[in-house]
């Protein structure tokens, strides 16, 4: 029967390990902070109609498409125009689609006033603000007729977010 003994060797290849072993770890508990600032991956959700799962995934950031589908009048039809149906309650028509540019948006123009419920955890405030040719500041709040508290110059200062 062979006996083990502590050998020279056996000590030195055991600190060899060990210390590969501390460098692999110091290293893997680096690249974890690494791994969290890749740009693109998020989680999609998935389902077969029966099973919901989760995967992670890179994804596109959403563009707004620059065309819209248009409904078509009947003598409006041209070359180009697509087929399909439209639900009128119970039932469907035949009608024509055309794709075209989508208008530009349009930036309210004036004073406009609102106000949003902003929740934090199981706090709910109202947040009042107003809209002042396209930018957002914040507001007083509003008197019993409705109207704004706030005096607003044209000239947009800072915005609330």
């Amino acid at each position: 029967m062979l006996e083990r003994t502590n050998v020279r060797k056996e000590r030195k290849m055991s600190r060899m390990v060990m210390g590969a072993l501390g460098a692999a770890g110091l290293l893997a508990l680096l690249a974890v902070p690494a791994q969290g600032q890749e740009n693109g991956k998020d989680y999609v959700w998935h389902t077969d109609g029966k099973r919901c799962w989760r995967t992670e995934e890179y994804v596109k950031p959403f563009v707004m498409p620059t065309t819209m589908t248009i409904e078509v009048a009947p003598g409006d039809r041209k070359e180009g125009d697509v087929p399909g149906f439209k639900y009128l309650g119970k039932r469907t028509e035949r009608v024509y689609f055309r794709e075209v540019q989508r208008p530009a948006p349009e930036v309210a123009q004036g004073h406009e006033c609102a106000w949003r419920l902003h929740i934090t955890g199981k706090q709910t405030t109202r947040e009042n603000y107003c809209v002042v040719n396209g930018v957002e500041q914040a507001c007083p709040g509003f008197d019993r007729a409705g109207h704004c508290l706030a005096q607003h110059q044209e000239t947009p200062g800072p915005s609330v977010r």
